[in-house]
């Protein structure tokens, strides 16, 4: 069974209030069942305060544990649907191979694509105008590279 997460602030919060209070009412318990009933006022006090001690310290744990999670990869999902929607079919069909093959030079690139040399270079410089994809001169060629903000992580 997997356990989820409190998806707000408040959520989380409430929880660790509710479970600060329930462990430490159930360490009272325990601790007068397993003592006895003969109370001091030195152990009354004793109880309490290691009773209240445990659970600040369990309440604190399960409040830092609940932190959300931040999902950058649904952030860069969302960028590159919208990039995809804002892009030809050619254009996609390139990206996809500079995304996974990251590096990759333009002759590479025509290859896998099947597009010829022309028409891969002005796709690239239109992609490089537009901020999408970054180029890098290597000899006669280019290395192609997927923009910052585009990078999986």
């Amino acid at each position: 069974m997997k356990l989820k997460r409190p998806a707000t602030e408040n959520e989380r919060l409430l929880a660790s209030v509710l479970l600060i209070f329930i462990v430490y009412f159930g360490l009272n318990s325990i601790i007068s069942i397993l003592y006895g009933l003969e109370e001091s006022a030195m152990f009354v006090q004793y109880k309490m305060s290691l009773s209240f001690v445990v659970s600040l310290i369990i309440g604190l744990l399960f409040f830092i544990w609940a932190k959300p999670e931040i999902k950058k990869e649904i952030k860069r999902d969302e960028s590159l649907s919208i990039l995809e929607r804002a892009l030809n079919d050619d254009e996609i069909r390139l990206l996809e191979i500079i995304r996974d093959s990251e590096g990759i030079t333009q002759d590479s690139l025509r290859f896998r694509s099947g597009f010829s040399k022309s028409k891969v270079s002005a796709i690239i410089i239109n992609l490089e105008k537009k901020g999408i994809v970054s180029r890098e001169r290597i000899g006669k060629t280019y290395k192609v590279y997927i923009g910052d903000w585009l990078k999986k992580e």
